[in-house]
């Protein structure tokens, strides 16, 4: 990455622009989304913006009328040039003023890119490496859904990860519920039947799993939104994990409870195949 695009101009990635006073820095005042690019195309570039106006209109940051997805398209085409597959996170923060009561709601962005090597989706044939971590619990409020930049709770995760060293961590809530694993959501297989964690589960509501969740229904899968304990977790058939830079990965043991695949294989070739309907879109 050469740069960053910050409000328009571009400028140095190593530049300082934040300033003492940035409410992103100082209170974790604003909202991020990380987007795919493969082979120049934004499959789901317009989902991730209805969720960042969504969470600007619950933290009252003014949206401008120029943020659509023709604007977001050209800012980033503008930064990334002639790179055709990259992760791109668009930052919304507040603009400066106030302590902890804002004086000014004006929306301040940012997007920045890395390039990645692959041009499409990949299907991992091992599986991911899981435990259930006791050390952080995610609170269950009306902004849970949302993709903040206050991301603590899973900086705490990706720290006991590492110190465990293993692949992903699944969290709880606070209820003791199944919420999502460290950057993903999270579904599992059992009797014929999808299962994933309720809308209330603590768990940031991903652009991936909507599309999963319309996916399933379009496609008559049965599929449960529910309460899930641990055991019901370390009881499925199979289980897999899904962002919407990594697309589904397939988990192969949960504290020593080995699973399966074959669903789970079946459902990435349906949504995420090279013959898929999110592989081939022209966004």
């Amino acid at each position: 990455m050469s740069g960053i695009n910050l409000n328009g101009r571009i400028i140095p990635a190593e530049e300082p622009f934040a300033g003492i006073h940035h409410r992103g820095l100082k209170y974790g005042d604003g909202l991020f989304e990380s987007i795919r690019m493969l082979d120049g195309k934004m499959p789901l570039l317009a989902n991730h913006l209805r969720r960042l106006f969504r969470g600007m209109k619950y933290l009252k940051i003014e949206k401008p009328n120029r943020f659509n997805t023709a604007f977001f398209r050209k800012e980033i085409k503008k930064l990334t040039g002639p790179e055709q597959n990259t992760r791109i996170r668009i930052s919304v923060f507040r603009a400066s003023g106030g302590l902890y009561t804002p004086t000014n709601n004006k929306a301040i962005y940012l997007i920045e890119y890395q390039t990645l090597k692959s041009n499409h989706w990949e299907w991992k044939k091992k599986g991911l490496m899981t435990k259930i971590c006791p050390v952080v619990q995610l609170p269950v409020t009306a902004w849970s859904g949302l993709k903040t930049t206050n991301a603590l709770p899973y900086v705490l995760a990706g720290l006991w990860k590492k110190s465990q060293k293993i692949d992903d961590c699944i969290l709880c809530n606070q209820r003791g519920f199944i919420a999502e694993a460290g950057s993903s959501n999270i579904f599992y297989y059992k009797s014929k039947s999808w299962f994933t964690p309720s809308d209330r589960s603590g768990a940031i509501q991903g652009v991936m799993r909507d599309y999963i969740l319309k996916s399933f229904k379009n496609n008559s899968f049965s599929i449960i939104k529910k309460d899930i304990l641990p055991k019901d977790l370390l009881e499925a058939d199979e289980a897999f994990v899904t962002n919407a830079v990594q697309g589904i990965r397939w988990i192969r043991e949960i504290d020593g409870v080995r699973f399966g695949n074959q669903e789970t294989k079946n459902i990435w070739n349906l949504f995420f195949g090279p013959r898929s309907l999110l592989a081939s879109s022209n966004t």
